[in-house]
């Protein structure tokens, strides 16, 4: 009975020894492979990176080169949807003007107004997902283009509230 016990746990002694070993060579070589590619990596970054101290300049034309306009925040829209009747929408933007160009306070009331109009025409099935949000900037750009006569540039929507 004791040479079986023995045998047992001599076995259980090798496999246990077996297994250590297997999971200290594995989690050598995801050190090693861990440590290679973090390697290449900083290396790619490093040449990639220009080692001359002047800046590189936007080229003419880029989003970074455009230059922005005056920027003239509307009064909050509050106002119900066209359907449901139920559902109130208020909507915080903001009219960015062309370089050169103005907004007066009149003109901004009139694009205001416009988008009271505008929103009150408006299912509520427009307005839902991304892809509603972007139809809906669109739509206000362009009429904020049609009223001020091409001095505004774009619109920004900072708050849309649907209830």
């Amino acid at each position: 009975m004791s040479d079986a016990a023995r045998e047992k746990d001599g076995k259980a002694k090798g496999s246990m020894m077996g297994l250590l070993a297997v999971v200290a060579v594995l989690t050598a070589i995801a050190g090693g492979g861990g440590w290679y590619l973090g390697n290449m990596i900083s290396a790619g970054q490093q040449a990639s990176a220009k080692p001359s101290g002047k800046e590189d300049k936007p080229k003419p034309g880029s989003f970074e080169s455009r230059s922005i306009g005056t920027v003239v925040p509307l009064q909050p829209i509050i106002t119900n949807l066209g359907i449901p009747q139920t559902t109130w929408v208020r909507l915080e933007a903001s009219l960015v003007a062309k370089p050169g160009h103005e907004i007066p306070p009149a003109m901004a009331a009139n694009i205001s107004d416009d988008f009271m109009r505008f929103l009150r025409s408006v299912n509520l099935m427009q307005l839902q997902g991304a892809a509603g949000l972007a139809y809906l900037r669109t739509d206000l750009e362009e009429r904020a283009r049609l009223r001020s006569e091409g001095a505004v540039d774009r619109v920004f929507i900072s708050a849309l509230v649907v209830e």
